[in-house]
């Protein structure tokens, strides 16, 4: 049977990476066949690649720096970056660049650092070759300006955990990105207008992920304690089905293969 596959999970995250052997036995119960893990920064990286030691059929990892964190961002940690990635090639742990981007809804960093954050993150990609993971929150303009300038030479991007408009997406997918969706679209006081919008996305640049142990599926049918885990992916897939009106398992068979093309995994 085909498995899901989670393109952003936070694992480093210590609500995760504390109990790792039961999110581990939890998503391998519902079947999630792959797990990318989210990297915020070089020290997220090295956490991720011991989890992917310890379990190394099921684990991805990415490397760079979120917005939030920007502001701790050098020459020197680009350096590392690269490192990570040389030390890396043809092991094939670390599939993409990020999570970078922008986001001036919590400024952690100031829009300049983060600024500076990204561009050098694109151009890496750029020179490497290197699919990135996207994040945009409340700097869609700043962030596109910034995107377009290096987009062409860029192998794949996703912007993840997409939110946005109508007239945000067709930016997105006019500039070939693709899309991640996490349970967001299941909440019907945030999400409701991605069961309108998810229609517009084309289906080989549809992706899902959980973005874990944030963003928990509102459409879980038994108690929980809130925090989301990769398990959890197979609600993002029904509430997509259902917005599509898609058999499940036509969301599950296009999201595997889109995102092993864009991992080339």
């Amino acid at each position: 049977m085909l498995g899901l596959i989670d393109i952003g999970a936070n694992l480093t995250h210590p609500e995760l990476y504390n109990q790792l052997d039961r999110i581990v036995n939890n998503l391998r119960a519902e079947n999630i066949e792959k797990v990318i893990i989210t990297s915020s920064n070089v020290s997220d990286t090295h956490t991720a690649l011991k989890i992917i030691d310890l379990y190394p059929n099921l684990f991805y990892t990415t490397v760079g720096f979120h917005p939030h964190n920007a502001k701790d961002f050098s020459s020197v940690a680009l350096e590392e970056i690269n490192d990570l990635l040389s030390k890396d090639n043809g092991i094939d742990r670390i599939v993409a660049i990020g999570e970078c981007g922008l986001d001036f809804y919590r400024e952690y960093s100031t829009k300049e650092q983060q600024k500076y954050c990204f561009i050098e993150q694109l151009k890496l990609a750029s020179t490497l070759s290197k699919p990135i993971f996207l994040h945009e929150r409340l700097a869609h303009k700043d962030f596109v300006d910034i995107l377009k300038s290096y987009i062409d030479s860029i192998q794949n991007s996703v912007v993840h955990c997409f939110t946005g408009t109508k007239e945000e997406l067709k930016v997105y997918l006019d500039m070939g990105c693709y899309i991640g969706i996490t349970g967001w679209i299941s909440d019907l006081n945030r999400g409701k207008h991605l069961h309108n919008l998810i229609k517009y996305i084309p289906e080989d640049r549809l992706m899902i992920e959980t973005d874990s142990p944030y963003l928990i599926p509102h459409n879980i049918p038994f108690e929980h304690n809130g925090i989301n885990e990769p398990s959890f992916l197979k609600f993002v897939a029904q509430s997509i089905s259902e917005c599509l009106n898609k058999d499940i398992n036509v969301i599950k068979e296009l999201t595997n293969k889109n995102t092993k093309r864009f991992f080339s995994i």
